[in-house]
């Protein structure tokens, strides 16, 4: 009796997963449930309705999930494309503060600006490292570090009247060497390292 029982175990992996279930194990275990019943106790026919309607539920989630596979594979492969066209050009990445003075920082202007103070602050003490007035023109604007030490820097800008303006963008400038792919992103790699696609602010 032992024996019987033992040879009708059967065994699975470590990685099996009892509720993934696809249709054709589903209609299986469907169909085993149809001829083991009780045939004085038949299924009735709101249970086989039920059923059916689950079977057409799995199937529906099967198929989505096989499109919006689709869609993120395809997704994948036009930002490969987009990131592989840019490399060997020079683009500008979005920054918060400055970290290294020895890259070439640029400010992005929506507009013309007359007589604009910029500073830029060191983190660490708070005090203001550089000062200068200049006219800003709209699009690029080299951002002058000349006489700047190592150290994290923040940069404020100024009009006439003293009043700070908010819509102008720090930037580095790079060169795109090579394109790679991490945790399914694009990433573009410069000379100074590696940064996401969803960086680049605009492409010289």
């Amino acid at each position: 009796m032992v024996d019987r029982i033992n040879s009708s175990v059967r065994y699975v992996d470590s990685n099996y997963d009892p509720y993934s279930l696809s249709q054709e194990d589903f209609l299986n275990i469907y169909l085993t449930m149809l001829k083991l019943q009780d045939p004085t106790e038949p299924m009735k026919i709101d249970d086989m309705i039920q059923q059916q309607y689950q079977l057409q539920q799995i199937t529906f989630m099967n198929k989505l999930q096989s499109t919006l596979n689709t869609l993120v594979s395809n997704q994948q492969i036009t930002f490969i494309t987009q990131a592989s066209s840019l490399i060997g050009k020079t683009v500008i990445f979005r920054e918060d503060k400055i970290t290294d003075t020895s890259r070439n920082y640029v400010l992005l202007s929506p507009q013309n600006y007359e007589n604009v103070q910029i500073q830029i602050i060191n983190m660490d003490t708070g005090e203001v490292a550089e000062s200068y007035t200049t006219n800003l023109q709209q699009g690029i604007n080299q951002l002058n570090l000349n006489d700047l030490s190592a150290g994290n820097y923040l940069v404020k800008i100024y009009d006439a009247n003293g009043n700070e303006i908010r819509d102008i963008t720090l930037g580095s400038e790079e060169r795109v060497v090579y394109v790679s792919l991490v945790n399914n992103q694009p990433v573009l790699g410069t000379e100074n390292g590696e940064r996401p696609l969803s960086d680049v602010l605009y492409i010289s």
